[in-house]
């Protein structure tokens, strides 16, 4: 399979995991898709929460001897239905299980992450109230993986 597809598919994996079962806040995992936010957001039900996985500008390659480091950016994007009152700790539950599922251990590789993965960062989170059109109150957090890509195979 392509490298590229499968660290989008590991990533929606290990976002699928969220789950009170699994000593995290909130359930969502249960409704993590991947596609355009904008366009997810019209048909797929928010419900208790709605993560997409949604493709972002990649970094800068970097060039090594006979391989290339992709920087493979994607905006991790969380809704939950709540209303303009009391939005920010529903936010914050989602915020928490992102970032605590995301967490990456210094120094190791990270066991989720298919083999040409070198590893990946999580961005600044960006939170968003509910209104102007949107019906849910929103979270933003940037993930980048570094994706080795050679000429094996060929």
């Amino acid at each position: 399979m392509n490298i590229l597809t499968e660290a989008r598919l590991a990533l929606i994996a290990r976002l699928g995991a969220i789950s009170t079962g699994n000593g995290y806040l909130t359930n969502v995992g249960g409704n993590v898709v991947s596609g355009w936010f904008n366009e997810v957001i019209d048909k797929q039900p928010i419900g208790a929460g709605l993560v997409v996985v949604q493709r972002a500008p990649d970094g800068e390659p970097v060039r090594g001897p006979e391989a290339v480091k992709l920087r493979r950016g994607f905006r991790v994007i969380a809704a939950v239905e709540a209303g303009v009152v009391g939005y920010e700790s529903a936010l914050e539950d989602l915020e928490l299980d992102l970032v605590r599922c995301l967490m990456p251990s210094m120094g190791q590789h990270v066991p989720w992450l298919p083999k040409g993965c070198a590893g990946f960062a999580v961005g600044r989170a960006e939170s968003f109230p509910p209104g102007d059109g949107q019906p849910a109150a929103t979270l933003l957090i940037p993930v980048t993986f570094d994706i080795i890509v050679n000429d094996s195979g060929l």
